[in-house]
């Protein structure tokens, strides 16, 4: 009886076709995800502050177009907390940064001019992902002023609402830290973390 052979082909065509047809879905995931983000910048600068007339707070509201998993991300781990802490132009260095209640965080910011500020403050609540309280002083300031921050992230899929309450000593002091141009170092800051994200995002679906 002859006996019938079948000669092996290697599938080559079969592995590259798949292997195109993953490449174009990843790159088409990577498209949507940048035109998604682009198309999110309209609400990029929503940043709002409330200042209660009767009380020393400050509140302030601003939207991300990430998932919350990475804007906590940024806000937690120091190699990425200091790309994007203050104006454009500034350079930050971590001093300490323990991650836990009862841990203290200091960076050192150095302005385009040469100035160098250190910031301080110890961290009394960790909620991960949705929560972080905190105190926030730095250099000149009597010991003890400090302010109290609390960040609350909400989760809005593939947006986060970033909520900062904080408590200074009196109203005087809130009024004088606004009046102080600050809100320019807060968009700043923000619109590097925005870039910041854009990276994120993009990893994730390479």
């Amino acid at each position: 009886m002859e006996r019938l052979v079948i000669p092996f082909k290697p599938r080559r065509k079969h592995w590259l076709t798949a292997h195109r047809r993953y490449r174009e879905q990843s790159l088409d995931r990577l498209e949507t995800c940048v035109k998604q983000i682009k198309e999110g910048e309209k609400i990029k600068d929503d940043l709002k502050y409330e200042t209660p007339a009767d009380k020393p707070i400050l509140i302030m509201t601003r939207t991300f177009n990430a998932p919350r998993k990475l804007v906590w991300k940024a806000l937690s781990e120091p190699e990425h907390l200091v790309r994007w802490w203050g104006p454009h132009g500034h350079k930050n260095r971590v001093i300490e940064f323990d991650w836990r209640v009862g841990g203290k965080w200091k960076i050192e910011t150095k302005t385009a001019e040469g100035q160098v500020v250190v910031f301080f403050g110890e961290y009394r609540e960790i909620v991960a992902p949705e929560k972080v309280t905190q105190t926030f002083s730095f250099d000149g300031l009597p010991e003890g002023a400090h302010s109290v921050d609390t960040v609350i992230l909400e989760d809005r899929g593939n947006k986060t609402i970033y909520r900062a309450t904080s408590i200074l000593p009196d109203i005087a002091s809130r009024d004088a830290m606004m009046a102080s141009g600050m809100d320019v170092g807060v968009r700043e800051g923000f619109e590097r973390l925005d870039a910041m994200l854009v990276e994120f995002q993009a990893e994730t679906v390479r």
